[in-house]
């Protein structure tokens, strides 16, 4: 027989203050997202789309920054997480809509940090000896990056010569599948105070890994309101096919409805669940009395005098006794 041992884990949240929470979301958030921002156009430009290799890293950058925040803040790093959260009572209101501003603006000031990994232009050379996907113009960096469908997708270029497209509802349906692998992934790892279990960060890492996978080649891999705001908000100034904020709309609707599914039906699990435990409770309790009673019934019946045998053949047998006796 192969023993297993029991291991300790704890799964409370520090005591922080509310601002030190905000605070550890804004920079978990701003840490993931400049990994994403930095790591996909690097990674297409000098390797080719690989979506395994960009699936990989989008799960590993969420589950390092998830495990560094989940004591303190819980680690959401993403709008639809914590919307979640809220629905569901693991988060309170005033301390989710603070996560969410943190989010966004930490989102942010990773793009604008990323605006600085963005290679430039070597002044000693004739810029139209090369090619246009040479790094000179800036907008070629922000393509792979950007969240859109249709002429905003990334595959667009490829699927024109088909006359092909990836439309909104393929944008919304794959966005709003991923959301709620990711956001269920969340709640399944958070006990009903919003403190992170273990495993906590694996689970995100490989929820984000396969939204990513599912996503990236229809959608850019959304997946986080933030995520899309951030870059979407500096890449908008540069020459795109469609302006990144004319589709952020799609981004934002799509997690948090994937959110309320996931929370309705958490909620409802749950109250199902109550209901359940409450009912046997009840039927053990209504029980009890009835056993009693059918005890003591038992009881009383083994107490009872035994009536006297009337039957014809004992009555004949005691008349024939008292006649041998007078004789």
């Amino acid at each position: 027989m192969i023993k297993t041992t029991d291991t300790t884990c704890d799964t409370t949240k520090t005591a922080a203050p509310l601002i030190v929470r905000i605070g550890t979301e804004f920079i978990a958030t701003a840490l993931v997202m400049f990994v994403v921002y930095t790591f996909y156009p690097l990674n297409i430009f000098m390797s080719g789309i690989n979506v395994f290799m960009i699936a990989v890293g989008t799960g590993l950058a969420y589950a390092a920054a998830a495990h560094i925040a989940s004591k303190v803040s819980g680690g959401h790093l993403n709008p639809a997480i914590t919307v979640a959260s809220m629905l569901t009572g693991r988060t309170s209101y005033i301390s989710g809509l603070c996560y969410i501003v943190a989010q966004v603006l930490g989102a942010i000031a990773a793009a604008k940090l990323f605006l600085l990994t963005i290679p430039q232009q070597d002044s000693s050379l004739d810029p139209s000896q090369f090619g246009q996907m040479s790094g000179f113009d800036k907008k070629y960096w922000f393509m792979p990056l950007v969240n859109g469908f249709g002429k905003g997708s990334i595959s667009a270029s490829k699927l024109k010569g088909m006359n092909l497209s990836f439309g909104i509802v393929s944008a919304l349906l794959v966005e709003v599948i991923a959301v709620i692998l990711i956001v269920a992934a969340a709640l399944r790892s958070t006990d009903n105070k919003g403190n992170t279990k273990c495993g906590y960060a694996t689970h995100i890492g490989i929820a984000y890994t396969v939204g990513t996978l599912i996503t990236y080649m229809i959608t850019g891999a959304g997946l986080n309101p933030a995520r899309s705001t951030g870059i979407a908000i500096f890449a908008n100034s540069y020459d795109l096919d469609v302006k990144p904020l004319s589709q952020l709309w799609v981004f934002w609707v799509a997690p948090i409805f994937a959110a309320a599914i996931v929370s309705l039906v958490s909620l409802l699990t749950k109250f199902l669940s109550n209901s359940a435990q409450k009912l046997a409770v009840s039927n053990e309790t209504n029980s009890e009395p009835a056993q009693k009673s059918a005890d003591a019934k038992a009881d009383e019946k083994a107490d009872a005098p035994v009536a006297p045998d009337m039957s014809y053949e004992y009555v004949q047998n005691v008349s024939d006794n008292n006649v041998a006796n007078n004789l």
